[in-house]
């Protein structure tokens, strides 16, 4: 799923929705310009199977053709803590692919909801104290056990619980990566071992971002 290219030897960072919606003039950019194929800075390091980085750390390609600029701290890491389940509390927003892979482990008809045209997975009341939230309620695929039901018996989960704890945003058609604020006021996995948020992006950020027409995950329903 290579990105689109504007003009010559320069990666489009935008949205493939967004590329395919816009003129098929070349994108004035000052920074781009700058930055042809043959003047690819000699300090740009390669990041392993995640791509390159950029000498201030900020623009890297996750994925071949598809890159994003990371606008939190290099050095914060994530990794999921058995006793926390903070993030599966709440209903998650489901884009199209999601939707439609869905389809493929459950009954869309009690799965899913549908609010101002978007599809999501609701919340549910549990019969149980833990893992739910202080109103009892968490992700319909949440088991008692704190595991999600479709990543253990699939092996998938919607793009959005991919991204936890991270937040997609788009400015000036490029997409942007930070660290969602709830996260840091409630998740427990943040900054609590030494993997390196930045060195495992291709894991939080699926190539189906940069396909869609607004992956945008702040979102309110």
């Amino acid at each position: 799923m290579a990105g689109d290219r504007v003009g010559v030897g320069v990666v489009d960072l935008r949205p493939k929705a967004l590329v395919r919606a816009s003129t098929s003039e070349p994108v004035s950019d000052e920074r781009d310009a700058a930055a042809g194929a043959d003047h690819t800075p000699p300090e740009r390091a390669q990041r392993g199977e995640r791509g390159e980085r950029d000498e201030d750390g900020r623009r890297i390609e996750i994925h071949p053709g598809c890159e994003a600029i990371v606008e939190f701290d290099p050095e914060r890491t994530f990794d999921c803590v058995d006793s926390c389940t903070w993030c599966c509390h709440h209903g998650v927003m489901l884009y199209e692919p999601d939707f439609v892979e869905l389809a493929e482990h459950a009954d869309l008809s009690e799965a899913t909801r549908s609010r101002r045209g978007r599809q999501f997975v609701p919340r549910e009341g549990k019969n149980r104290t833990d893992h739910v939230a202080a109103d009892g309620g968490a992700c319909r695929f949440l088991g008692e056990d704190g595991l999600c039901g479709l990543h253990a018996e699939a092996d998938w989960k919607p793009t959005r619980c991919s991204v936890f704890p991270l937040e997609v945003s788009v400015e000036n058609e490029e997409i942007h990566v930070s660290i969602r604020e709830d996260a840091e006021t409630h998740c427990e996995g943040m900054d609590v071992s030494e993997r390196r948020l930045i060195d495992h992006l291709d894991a939080f950020l699926p190539e189906t971002l940069w396909e869609l027409p607004d992956p945008e995950t702040k979102v309110e329903l």
